[in-house]
């Protein structure tokens, strides 16, 4: 790409609703670029608040989680434009790494699962199996740690469509042998350039620290779960958690990828 900076378009998805998710993308690649010493144009496209989806011009895209369901906005004016922008952005092979509702959504459209509420809200730290080696797991346990907060999952994959696409799952949500429940799919590799994954890569440790320690959030958390599943997430979040290793590696690794490709 020479001495041109690299441009990165980020598609915002959370329609307004207060979030952390841009504040973490935004320094996950302000961080990558001072370490691998990159020059960098950013901008951010408000697609769910205002229908703006970016041009063909940029060298990576990502597009992040959001509130809400992926199921009822099938036909609204941005998400019409923005499903065409993923069929374009897989037919001209540029790289796009998609977080949590925009997997829903991208999953929903290529109809590769069944796309559906969980039985219950899925919030707090943890482990994800990954079923494949691949640049994006570089440095990362087979079984890894992220943040989920999520009231949908993707199951029942259709094999055909996703053979027909030739795409891959990359990875499963936890393991739990006593739960008679199907196990969600937490990563696709649509294409060699396209990933998505439903989970939050981009969650830091002092953000969420922050976060789930903040009064309103806190009794939040208490009221629908109870005081043990608040100190489960917590306890998860001390000096040593392994959230930390996902967030320094899993977009970064997206992100190398896609300029040596």
């Amino acid at each position: 790409m020479g001495s041109a900076p690299i441009k990165i378009a980020v598609l915002d998805m959370y329609d307004g609703a207060p979030n952390m998710g841009m504040r973490c993308i935004r320094n996950i690649i302000n961080e990558w670029s001072n370490l691998r010493g990159h020059k960098i144009e950013l901008n951010i496209y408000d697609t769910r608040g205002n229908c703006k989806i970016p041009d063909n011009s940029y060298d990576i895209y990502l597009s992040t989680g959001g509130p809400g369901s992926p199921l009822d906005s099938a036909t609204e004016q941005w998400d019409v434009q923005y499903t065409k922008w993923l069929e374009h952005m897989l037919a001209i092979h540029k790289p796009v790494f998609l977080i949590c509702h925009s997997f829903q959504i991208a999953c929903r459209h290529f109809d590769l699962g069944k796309v559906c509420l969980r039985k219950s809200r899925q919030i707090g730290v943890l482990p994800v199996h990954s079923l494949i080696e691949d640049e994006l797991f570089n440095g990362l346990e087979e079984t890894f740690y992220a943040m989920e907060s999520r009231s949908y999952q993707i199951i029942a994959p259709n094999d055909e469509k996703i053979i027909g696409m030739n795409a891959e799952i990359m990875a499963l949500e936890k393991m739990r042998p006593s739960v008679p429940l199907e196990r969600a799919i937490m990563a696709i590799k649509f294409s060699e350039k396209i990933y998505g994954v439903q989970f939050h890569p981009e969650a830091e440790l002092k953000e969420l620290v922050l976060y789930f320690n903040e009064a309103s959030n806190k009794q939040n958390i208490i009221k629908e779960f109870g005081i043990e599943k608040w100190e489960r997430i917590v306890n998860h979040l001390d000096e040593h958690s392994p959230i930390q290793h996902t967030y320094t590696h899993l977009i970064p690794n997206f992100l190398d990828k896609a300029i040596l490709s």
